[in-house]
């Protein structure tokens, strides 16, 4: 005596379904039993659904990896930090007792701050290929515009009772570039208008404790009179682009033609204007605001954590977005196994729990077959291809499997529901709890009224619905 097959005409009397199945007992037979077998089996199909996921973070870190590429070759995440006056002196102290008694000079620098500070952008973004992984790299063109005023009384003041020589003619003006690499024009400083001074590499004073840069030696008749400049630089680029607020006044103005601006750092623009063709963007830095004062005596580039600037965000990132939805992957898998189920119970014929498997797997290739397809066509249209695919495929099985149409019809609704709320879930990240929880909420109702006729024990004949 054989088992019924998947998808088998459902008996429609107690007796009929012993006699079939005389080696089972009829509670193993039961909707609640069956229940229980789809719970564990949307478990064991967690295992295929990590491997994808497994999948994603090995891509993910391939397309960083050829990213980091690109940047290497073109230019990576540049910090514009400066310009700063800094110059270097000493002050001699005695120290010891008695016949121990010696001279130690120590060596301290002072970082004069712009009084006010100007930096104008104009940022043109294109994206890189290789293969098929691609970033977005930039050109930029930066002026700086500002004015140092002379060193304040006291600048040079002994703080160990020593005597002060100050090293007039090693000061110099520092700018830090964090990939000097990628200028792309020699930089010159322009000094009050009337002479103008080459940068060299490094950043001179502040050279010994590393850091990447350049330098433009300053005439101590210049920088102890005060002295405006200006500057201008051509930069590549990739990712972002910061700005310290170098200036005890600094205004910063960016404009681009990349359309996704992501604003970013310890200072938000206070006025920006994005478009489908770029985007706008001004900072005012007031003095008090930085909460710096004007001088500092320090051996490295100040402000290094007070940066603000723009990420040139790429509209979808779909390693991290897929990663995310296949944290939905099981309520996903249930919602579908949940709506097969209800279409069973209603209909005359059964559907093996291999059948329900078989769903699962084709529910688990969608999310493979997003992967590979965003990674030629985007996001978007991958979603729409993959997500038609299993809609297609599960309706047309479960509708032929109950030989009913309108459970195919049925089924084609609740997937085309499922993936668009995933598809929103994706898109909308601060109202994924809501939508979850809407979700769970409506699912469980429909699931109550559904099946509010079931025997869920088997003990009762079946009455099933007709079918079309």
């Amino acid at each position: 005596m054989t088992n019924p097959s998947a998808g088998s005409p459902r008996p429609r009397n107690g007796s009929s379904e012993t006699e079939l199945s005389p080696r089972l007992p009829a509670v193993l037979k039961s909707p609640a039993v069956k229940c229980v077998l789809i719970g564990l089996l949307t478990i064991v199909l967690l295992i295929p659904s990590t491997l994808v996921w497994i999948l994603v973070e090995e891509r993910s870190d391939r397309a960083r990896d050829v990213a980091t590429d690109i940047a290497r070759s073109w230019g990576g995440t540049q910090t514009v930090n400066g310009p700063y006056l800094v110059i270097p002196f000493t002050e001699t102290v005695h120290v010891g007792e008695g016949e121990k008694r010696k001279k130690e000079v120590r060596h301290r620098t002072a970082v004069l701050f712009p009084e006010r500070l100007e930096v104008t952008g104009d940022v043109d973004v294109e994206e890189r290929r290789k293969s098929i992984y691609k970033l977005p790299v930039y050109q930029g063109k930066f002026a700086l515009t500002g004015r140092f005023t002379a060193p304040p009384p006291g600048m040079f003041e002994p703080v160990h009772g020593g005597t002060i020589a100050i090293a007039a003619g090693k000061a110099a003006v520092v700018l830090g570039i964090s990939d000097v690499r990628a200028l792309r024009s020699e930089v010159a400083l322009s000094v009050s208008k009337s002479a103008t001074v080459q940068f060299e590499p490094g950043l001179g004073p502040l050279a010994k404790h590393g850091g990447s840069g350049i330098n433009a030696a300053i005439l101590p008749a210049v920088w102890q009179k005060g002295f405006s400049f200006d500057m201008t630089l051509q930069l590549n680029g990739s990712r972002s682009i910061y700005v310290a607020p170098a200036g005890q006044t600094t205004l910063v103005k960016l404009q681009s033609d990349w359309p996704h601006p992501g604003f970013t750092g310890a200072f938000l623009p206070e006025n920006r204007e994005i478009t489908e063709t770029g985007f706008k963007a001004a900072w005012t830095i007031p003095y008090l605001a930085r909460g710096i004062p004007k001088m500092l005596e320090t051996s490295t580039l100040p402000l290094s954590d007070k940066l603000m600037g723009v990420k040139f965000v790429e509209p979808v990132n779909f390693y991290q977005t897929i990663s995310r939805s296949l944290k939905y992957a099981i309520g996903f898998i249930s919602l579908t196994f949940l709506a097969v189920f209800v279409l069973e119970m209603r209909s005359t014929w059964q559907f093996h729990w291999i059948q329900y498997g078989l769903v699962g797997i084709a529910l688990i290739i969608f999310y493979l077959m997003l992967l590979a397809l965003s990674e030629h066509i985007g996001y978007g249209p991958a979603y729409l291809v993959a997500a038609s695919a299993a809609t297609v495929l599960n309706t047309v099985y479960v509708g032929t499997s109950l030989k009913s149409r309108s459970a195919g019809v049925i089924m084609a609704l609740v997937l085309g529901g499922v993936f668009g709320a995933l598809y929103a879930l994706m898109r909308e990240q601060d109202y994924a709890l809501l939508i979850g929880a809407i979700i769970a909420f409506a699912a469980l109702a429909v699931t109550m009224f559904a099946t509010q006729r079931i025997d869920w024990s088997g003990a009762r004949p079946l009455q099933p619905s007709t079918s079309s």
